[in-house]
């Protein structure tokens, strides 16, 4: 037996309607968004005790104070890190860190270019010249 279009396009519809609950997930138990607290506080008295905590908060840190030595950092200059990038790979440490060998800190070529690194990082910026 063959169903004409329209019959077809009625059941689709009936289908797609029942489904559609299914669809919308469950808001049985009410709508799963937050809501906005209603609040019992004006804004006068909001910002007015905002002007009072802000006249006797710390400005920075701890009210205690830092409890934690700040450790300072070094930065090297733009020359200081191309010089060292410039070493690493004259020294052969890019080959070892990105060839198919093993990375064994004990083995002879690692060593080798551990040495020639030191050696170049100590020369300074005379390493680019080379």
């Amino acid at each position: 037996m063959q169903l004409s279009r329209t019959a077809l396009v009625i059941i689709a519809s009936a289908m797609t309607a029942a489904a559609a609950p299914a669809l919308a997930g469950n808001y049985a138990e009410g709508d799963p968004r937050p809501k906005a607290a209603a609040s019992q506080t004006s804004v006068s008295d909001v910002s007015s005790q905002t002007r009072q905590w802000m006249a006797t908060a710390p400005t920075v840190g701890y009210p205690e104070g830092n409890p934690r030595a700040v450790v300072q950092t070094g930065q090297k200059t733009r020359a200081q890190v191309q010089a060292e990038a410039v070493a690493w790979v004259a020294s052969g440490m890019s080959q070892v860190a990105y060839s198919n060998a093993s990375k064994d800190s004990m083995g002879p070529s690692y060593k080798r270019a551990e040495q020639e690194f030191a050696r170049l990082r100590g020369q300074g910026g005379s390493v680019a010249s080379q």
